[in-house]
């Protein structure tokens, strides 16, 4: 479990700015007109997306709207489906200290929650577990507990997944009145790949985050490795970019994380063997390496008007370093030599 300062993970303590969170995207800005309906109501919401793409985080904005940031944020963790004969239910937290994550198992307390409940993968949610949630939903109070054993109950239900829940429902694996209770008002995230636009913003804020702490003199990312994270499609979204981004902080080289990518977008591409049928797949990721790093000169002198000087600090290179790659890549050394040339 994540070190907790005053009930709240590290990593959650202070969330990101709205503008890093919803960057300018036309998807979360409709996101964002929704949220702000709902946000301050007490009804149940359901946050779906992708594994990665930011659904604790708005969890946590919605309940820093309301009950507020002074009440707690209970992270409810199922145990999964194939262990529910071992536990019967989850536990809840039995005063009003916040818990980052509540195991499964163990029969319940006294229900004493003033704020915000989250179920993380509610779809995982095992039988007994989902069973329990409904009473929590309808009684204020989880089966077997009587209304003078529970205490009063304010709180507000948010659920989150990255599965189809229409689709476990039809394989019986989620109960049906459960899914139309919790989804009164659904959010959709969507995956970063869908978002482009928003990944100079994100790859920057979390620079600076990672930058204050690991006290870190790391620069800028370059305008050529931006252009690689556009290029590249996240299938881990937006905590897989934090994680690049931490990686680039500690260590300080863009050169192997635009050859790591540059390779996965290969691998992704449609190989054609050439005509001797032998294919070498180190010597293909090679080629494309250089051709999208000869795309991203190009397109850096031409944005720099021919500038060697400036394009080198744009990359992130030195000056001797780029002379070096315009030779390799065979990008003409000349903007007079170049008019014809200009980057797709």
């Amino acid at each position: 479990m994540a070190e907790v300062i005053a009930g709240v993970p590290i990593r959650y303590r202070h969330l990101p700015p709205e503008g890093a969170i919803f960057g300018a995207s036309s998807s979360m800005d409709e996101l964002r007109g929704k949220l702000e309906r709902v946000a301050c109501t007490d009804i149940p919401i359901l946050i779906r997306g992708e594994a990665g793409s930011g659904k604790e985080i708005i969890a946590r904005l919605i309940h820093r709207r309301y009950p507020g940031e002074t009440t707690p944020f209970h992270k409810v963790t199922p145990v999964g489906r194939d262990r529910w004969r071992k536990s019967a239910s989850f536990v809840l937290p039995r005063d009003d200290t916040s818990s980052d994550a509540v195991q499964g198992g163990g029969a319940p307390g006294k229900l004493n929650c003033i704020g915000s409940l989250f179920f993380d993968e509610v779809a995982e949610l095992n039988p007994a577990a989902q069973k329990s949630l409904m009473h929590l939903l309808h009684d204020d109070r989880l089966p077997g507990m009587s209304a003078a054993e529970s205490a009063p109950c304010l709180f507000r239900v948010i659920c989150s997944t990255k599965h189809d829940i229409e689709r476990e429902m039809v394989l019986g694996n989620f109960r049906e009145d459960l899914f139309y209770s919790i989804n009164v008002v659904s959010l959709h995230l969507p995956p970063l790949r869908a978002r482009r636009e928003d990944i100079p913003e994100l790859a920057k804020y979390f620079w600076g985050c990672y930058r204050e702490e690991f006290n870190s003199d790391t620069r800028e990312p370059s305008l050529r490795l931006i252009e690689v994270f556009h290029a590249y499609d996240w299938p881990g979204n937006i905590r897989e970019l934090a994680n690049m981004m931490k990686r680039y902080v500690l260590f300080g080289s863009e050169e192997r994380i635009v050859e790591e990518l540059s390779a996965k977008l290969n691998a992704s591409a449609v190989l054609v063997p050439p005509s001797s049928g032998r294919l070498s797949l180190k010597s293909l990721a090679r080629r494309e390496a250089q051709a999208l790093e000869r795309k991203i000169i190009l397109k850096t002198l031409h944005e720099t008007r021919w500038n060697r000087k400036q394009a080198a600090r744009a990359l992130n290179i030195s000056y001797r370093t780029l002379l070096y790659k315009i030779k390799e890549a065979g990008v003409p050394p000349k903007r007079t030599r170049a008019k014809r040339e200009k980057p797709s």
